[in-house]
């Protein structure tokens, strides 16, 4: 059986002690690596957005966008450009990879498809004869 390998988007994490926050950008699969190489490349080859995302680890690691004083306060800057690349740089890359059975995926979506069609033809039929039998009644 055929297997793909899939990686996600990474997630760059970089922890604050002080605050407890940790602050992460989403970069895209296997960049981080390079941009650490070369780090004069852009970071729109590297990042999905220039945001910068952070969480409580006690809140069951719900995010939102950082605001402006919580960057501040924990890079000493709030522009972006900046925060993005200092994760980057020593953050912890956070990635998955997965493998997932094409011909098994294809099979069950084949069959799905073939289902959805086999009902809609039943009551297309069943509709249609429903129409014969009110048409037949006024001969």
């Amino acid at each position: 059986m055929p297997l793909m390998t899939f990686k996600t988007p990474e997630r760059v994490c970089w922890d604050d002690e002080a605050s407890g926050l940790t602050f992460f950008v989403v970069a895209l699969p296997d960049t981080t690596a390079k941009w650490r190489e070369t780090p004069n490349a852009p970071l729109d080859d590297i990042v999905y957005s220039h945001d910068v995302f952070r969480f409580k680890k006690e809140t069951d690691g719900i995010c939102r966008v950082a605001s402006n004083e919580e960057l501040m306060k924990s890079f000493k800057t709030n522009d972006s450009t900046s925060v993005v690349k200092s994760i980057l740089s020593a953050g912890t890359v956070q990635c998955k990879e997965f493998e997932l059975d094409v011909e098994a995926q294809s099979t069950t979506a084949m069959n799905a498809a073939t289902h959805a069609a086999n009902v809609a033809t039943e009551a297309a039929t069943n509709a249609l004869e429903g129409v014969k039998g009110y048409l037949s009644s006024f001969w």
